[in-house]
């Protein structure tokens, strides 16, 4: 397999048709042109490290390193790249083709300084990050549906917050740069229901409400707030991880498993570490 690398919007329009096949050979789905390279490529943080992996002329393998930014309530920055999109074609499937991408594209970033990688590798590559380039887990847990009662009452109050962040942790940027560039086509909400529930959310296409956050000192109220807020939005069901589920009082042991996916956070690190962080907007990459 031959590895080329692209870093430019200019290179990835002469590619995109070649990635759109095979997004949708691996993956079934074609991605929008605007959106690929707004995510990609019209980045406020530097430029996106994508290796792409050919058989003769057929894209048969894509890797993507995107450059993000952490950072914490004393204002200091943590630059990193977020692994993204790791495909091999079925008919090209195997370890080789899988080092290929991953060794290239995490030796570029070892080039340019960058301290350490993160990722949510999924159950047929986690162990080969984990053993072949030393990734780290930081966190585990599996993803649930919940079915909020259909009668639930619409919440008294909700307000807005003013940033996309509950915590004083490390996290994505809660700025207005970094709303803009992550929420293009799916906005983020921050609200405050009922005065209780602290929640970030976003609203997908088929009416699913998706948490990426959730804050609360009262967990044995604010199942009813979420519910609330998930009639308010004209949701049917509500998505979220089991670490978000206890911590507004659900037990994930009566929700519905979001088939058998296991969200795993995990970092590489190159010439350090990342800070203790908070993983609520991460998500958003993810599901």
């Amino acid at each position: 397999m031959r590895i080329t690398l692209i870093r430019t919007a200019r290179e990835a329009e002469s590619v995109f048709e070649a990635v759109e096949r095979l997004f949708h050979d691996t993956f079934g789905y074609r991605p929008g042109k605007m959106a690929w390279s707004q995510f990609y490529f019209v980045n406020p943080y530097g430029d996106a490290i994508v290796a792409l992996g050919w058989n003769n002329d057929r894209l048969v393998g894509h890797h993507a390193l995107v450059p993000h930014v952490l950072t914490d309530s004393s204002g200091k920055v943590y630059r990193y790249y977020l692994a993204m999109s790791l495909m091999l074609h079925p008919d090209y499937r195997g370890f080789p083709a899988f080092y290929q991408l991953v060794a290239t594209t995490t030796e570029a970033a070892r080039a340019e300084g960058a301290p350490f990688i993160l990722g949510f590798p999924n159950k047929n590559s986690y162990a080969l990050f984990q053993r072949v380039f030393g990734w780290r887990t930081l966190i585990e847990t599996e993803l649930y549906n919940w079915h909020p009662a259909a009668s639930a009452d619409p919440p008294q109050e909700i307000a807005a917050l003013p940033h996309l962040r509950l915590t004083d942790e490390a996290g994505p940027p809660c700025d207005e740069t970094y709303r803009r560039w992550r929420s293009l086509s799916c906005p983020y909400h921050a609200e405050l229901v009922n005065g209780r529930l602290a929640v970030i959310y976003k609203i997908e296409r088929d009416d699913m409400l998706t948490v990426l956050d959730a804050l609360t000192d009262r967990p044995e109220e604010t199942a009813n707030d979420l519910g609330a807020l998930a009639t308010h939005a004209g949701a049917r069901r509500v998505r979220m991880t089991g670490v978000h589920a206890r911590m507004i009082g659900l037990d994930p042991a009566t929700m519905e498993r979001h088939t058998d996916y296991r969200l795993r956070m995990c970092y590489a690190p190159l010439t350090g570490h990342p800070p203790s962080m908070r993983f609520s907007l991460l998500l958003s990459d993810v599901f």
